[in-house]
């Protein structure tokens, strides 16, 4: 029997109040500098030309022919723009932009992972556990951002991509988790630890870098349909992903799934004895196995039976945001 890797409470919890975990893996970069916004804008998939102070946008780095490099979140301020990248990542991205700061750039990167604490908290009532956690009750558009003063401690609430209904982040500096943490945890919050977290993110349809997000793949194949402006004018990859665009066809798809037994990251789909596309991320619970895959479009619209090995995989039409 295959042991669930998310307990059931934290499952219940997600589904039914809010969960509470530990996102201090992803990168945290400062871009300063007069032409910062210009820099991320031609590097990028997403129009962040002019951001007010308090919003926020999802934007992608992609490679001259479109592959992906990472998914940035980035958050305005009235004189940087700060940046979290995927797990990890923190330092490639920087070392990655930097390459292409010409000398009439005033572009400048400051890296404070090290000293930035990020939580997350997800599922449909986390905005009532964070209002009783002490921040403030605004519905805020996605990835726009507050600051939060408590007494000395300064926290920054953003709102990001949900899971089970919502989802935030909440960020301070790592000298202050003493004070932030137990206050989040005093507002009844659930803890998921990473295990249990991956599971309701590959539920939820979340690409993660590494897995769907990778130089095998564009944006709009990863379900970054809303990461990407299709009239911003050139930026790095631009030309390939538009054509992608205008064609309306898209060669692979990322898909959510449930499988009869326990799958491998990596595996290939099959039907009817032909590959079919990739297992990219794959966990056990409480409703045995699920997973996310890159699907070719012509398997999808024949809908053929998909198996990996003996195994039989059905696809699931919810869990993405489709254009």
């Amino acid at each position: 029997m295959t042991i669930s890797q998310i307990p059931s409470d934290v499952y219940q919890a997600a589904r039914e109040t809010a969960v509470l975990t530990d996102r201090s893996d992803l990168g945290v970069l400062i871009f300063s500098g007069e032409t910062r916004f210009d820099l991320i804008n031609r590097m990028s998939t997403q129009k962040v030309l002019a951001m007010a102070k308090g919003s926020g946008t999802a934007t992608v780095l992609t490679t001259d022919i479109g592959r992906i490099i990472d998914r940035l979140l980035l958050y305005a301020t009235d004189s940087k723009l700060y940046a979290l990248t995927s797990e990890n990542n923190n330092d490639t991205i920087a070392r990655y932009l930097m390459r292409f700061v010409f000398f009439r750039d005033d572009f400048h990167i400051q890296d404070i992972t090290s000293d930035t604490a990020v939580w997350g908290v997800y599922g449909p009532q986390a905005r009532q556990k964070l209002v009783q956690a002490g921040f403030p009750d605004e519905d805020l558009p996605l990835h726009h951002w507050r600051e939060v003063q408590f007494d000395d401690v300064t926290a920054y609430l953003h709102r990001t991509d949900p899971i089970h209904g919502d989802g935030y982040f909440v960020m301070g500096q790592a000298k202050d988790r003493a004070v932030l943490w137990p206050r989040l945890l005093d507002a009844g919050l659930v803890v998921a630890d990473a295990a249990a977290f991956d599971y309701l993110r590959i539920e939820a349809g979340l690409p993660r870098y590494g897995r769907e997000l990778t130089g095998d793949y564009i944006p709009l194949e990863a379900n970054l349909w809303g990461d990407v402006s299709f009239n911003k004018g050139c930026y790095i990859g631009q030309e390939i992903i538009a054509r992608m665009e205008s064609r309306g066809k898209l060669a692979k798809k990322l898909v959510p799934f449930t499988a009869d037994g326990p799958l491998a990251a990596g595996s290939d789909l099959q039907a009817n004895g032909k590959n079919a596309g990739t297992v990219t991320s794959t966990a056990v619970g409480p409703h045995g196995t699920i997973g996310l895959g890159y699907v070719k479009t012509s398997v999808l619209d024949s809908e053929s039976q998909l198996r990996v090995g003996d195994t039989a995989v059905t696809l699931k039409n919810e869990g993405f945001v489709q254009k």
